[in-house]
């Protein structure tokens, strides 16, 4: 009650994209369009227990789409002085962060944005891309949309996994001289065709007809004995030597040496356009792609301890609540939480701007969580424009690198492969008839009681484009970096969504997609030359191809959400009529979110309002660890004056 109270009279919570209030409350914190972040900010807890009743095991097991909106909004919210964005002091908004080779050039611009929105921002309100931001060279890096975020990330851990059930013979999660002087001369992973509900046996457009592989390199060292793998450069490696006790454990190292150093682990790399130096671009997974940017853009440090989670020290952890492992040999969160109080939250506050826990464990739980199941971007065209197109790309030897189709494995228990881990596929494709894209919401889960249980089977990923490698690019992509050296190395970014793209290239130099294909050249040079000398109307052909190889507004995008095969135009929620029936997750929290309705505007016309009527129940505001009776973002569970606004400890203002 107190905190319904607070919510509906205290104009002081109600700032900048955080909009819970009704229209014609009176209060500043308006949005008849219901796009806003309603819920207000709320550190959530992390918690492994499902009867934990508001942590974050019990927000994805029992009510995940709930998890899913919390993880979204944490994604698009515009955090405040009150949150303890940016830094203080030297390293304050628009600094400059992280060494380039030369240890003297800084490389980032740090602290320029409030919310992950800032870059990630076309279309508004989704997990977009296309912001150019200042990073490495004075033309910028641009943005990339994490559509299909949950499908990337498993692929590249599917990959590694399978990489390594070649090498590791002996299982102990490191690759020896040995193994490696054992392993063939070149690691190849199987894309494969496919049979899972991506697409049903024998149709869809690009359909894979036979096995395609992709080389990840020679694992061998590279003085044999001694030296490095020879990995392409989307892997990177860390380094291993004995513990003194018979095992293996981390060590700081740039090669094998036989003596401290005499095995190596690996990690494929998924997020980030190409690093100068290691080259392997930025982060693993999506978890870490979450919290790096929170700490690099924002000043926020996150407290992680289930990205440290490594019993077995080979620098890989244990799987997250989303069943995703982190790697942190090379990827640990800001927060050490050298200093936990009982509650279990750091206070150790590495920025020293007196704020503490800034981005908590089960923040990253649910952020992560909604990144898994972003939906995958989608073909706005005809199965036989889709066939067409590719068979032109096919022609022009494009697919050697944007890779068609690619294959999650499902779980099996003599296999490495964890399976589709997501909650729901959201299968978008062109109608014809009514002239645009609708979508169909595929449940991969099984409700047993209470609680959801994804099914972990396989799916095969349509449309994807890309082999998750790095390339020789050649001069039309050479980036000149702020400390000199040269770059011409990049990611092949995945293509689906590129007709969403603009700008694009890896600093956003081109202007159309075809200006992006006449730089390409090293490795794809002979499908330049390609393109160049087919005809005008190839040339259409392909362009047109990928120009409906787009993004789509998720939440506005009309789809059957109930399973009964028809998307209706007057779609029934908590009893009130939301119009076209469409994905929004707030339709499917354990208790829906009833819609304010028609109301007056104030030109005195009448509008369908989608604010919350039942905004404390529908985003679980009253359960035990989300409640925050005084709403300064420290969960009462954790705050030492849960009725006084304490913003930097639960205390303090």
């Amino acid at each position: 009650l107190v905190l319904g109270l607070a919510l509906s009279a205290s104009p002081s919570f109600a700032q900048y994209s955080e909009r819970g209030s009704l229209v014609g409350s009176g209060a500043p914190d308006v949005d008849a369009s219901g796009r806003s972040v309603k819920n207000p900010r709320v550190r959530a807890i992390h918690s492994e227990n499902v009867g934990d009743e508001g942590g974050t095991a019990y927000l994805i097991r029992k009510d995940p789409f709930l998890a899913y909106q919390l993880g979204r909004n944490l994604n698009f919210r515009e955090f405040r002085t009150r949150d303890g964005v940016f830094a203080t002091g030297p390293e304050g908004i628009s600094g400059q962060g992280g060494p380039m080779n030369d240890p003297t050039v800084a490389k980032i611009t740090a602290n320029n944005q409030t919310s992950c929105l800032g870059c990630h921002n076309l279309p508004n309100g989704n997990p977009g891309g296309g912001a150019n931001f200042s990073k490495d060279s004075g033309m910028g890096r641009n943005s990339p949309h994490y559509y299909g975020g949950g499908i990337m990330e498993m692929l590249a851990i599917q990959n590694r996994e399978s990489l390594m059930a070649e090498l590791d013979t002996d299982g102990d999660g490191w690759v020896s001289v040995a193994e490696s002087q054992a392993a063939p001369s070149e690691l190849t992973v199987e894309v494969g065709t496919g049979s899972g509900p991506g697409v049903a046996p024998g149709t869809g457009p690009g359909r894979a007809s036979v096995a395609q592989v992709v080389s990840y390199g020679n694992p061998r060292l590279t003085n044999a004995t001694t030296g490095r793998p020879q990995f392409n450069h989307i892997v990177r490696v860390w380094f291993g030597g004995p513990d003194g006790s018979g095992g293996i454990q981390q060590v700081q190292a740039d090669a094998i040496d036989g003596l401290t150093a005499t095995h190596y682990n690996f990690e494929i790399v998924v997020w980030g356009w190409g690093q100068i130096g290691n080259g392997a671009a930025l982060n693993p997974t999506n978890r870490a792609f979450l919290w790096d940017p929170f700490k690099a853009h924002s000043g926020l440090d996150a407290y992680d301890p289930s990205s440290a989670l490594d019993p077995d020290g080979d620098g890989v952890s244990k799987p997250t609540l989303a069943g995703a492992i982190q790697f942190p040999a090379t990827h640990l969160a800001p927060d050490a939480g050298n200093n936990v109080a009982p509650a279990g939250y750091s206070m150790d506050d590495p920025d020293k701007d007196g704020y503490l826990n800034e981005i908590s464990e089960g923040d990253l739980d649910l952020g992560e969580w909604f990144m898994l199941n972003a939906p995958r971007p989608a073909f706005a065209g005809t199965k036989a424009e889709y066939l067409g197109g590719l068979q032109r790309m096919n022609s022009m030897g494009c697919t050697s690198c944007h890779t068609p189709n690619w294959t999650l494995q499902p779980a099996t228990p003599d296999e490495p492969w964890t399976g589709d881990r997501r909650l729901f596929d959201l299968a978008v494709s062109w109608n014809e008839d009514a002239g645009r894209l609708e979508g169909r919401l595929d449940r991969l889960y099984t409700q047993v009681g209470d609680e959801y249980v994804p099914n972990l089977d396989g799916f095969h990923v349509r449309g994807i484009f890309t082999d998750l490698l790095h390339h020789e690019m050649g001069e039309g992509f050479a980036e000149k970096a702020f400390d000199g050296s040269i770059q011409t190395e990049w990611r092949t970014p995945p293509l689906w969504g590129v007709g969403s793209g603009f700008p694009w290239g890896h600093v956003g130099a081109s202007l159309t997609i075809e200006e992006a294909i006449l730089r390409h050249g090293g490795d794809a040079l002979e499908s330049r030359v390609a393109y160049e000398t087919s005809s005008a109307a190839v040339r259409a052909e392909v362009l047109s191809f990928l120009n409906k190889l787009v993004l789509y507004d998720i939440e506005s995008l009309p789809t059957d959400i109930d399973g009964d095969g028809v998307i209706s135009e007057n779609f029934l929620v908590a009893g009130k009529n939301t119009g076209v029936e469409r994905f929004n997750a707030e339709w499917l929290f354990r208790v829906p979110v009833e819609i304010q309705g028609d109301v007056q505007n104030v030109d005195g016309e009448t509008v369908r309002s989608f604010a919350a009527t039942n905004l404390h129940d529908a985003y679980g505001l009253g359960l035990l660890l989300r409640q925050d009776s005084d709403l300064d973002g420290w969960p009462d569970a954790w705050d030492p004056l849960p009725m006084k606004a304490g913003y930097k400890d639960g205390i303090v203002n």
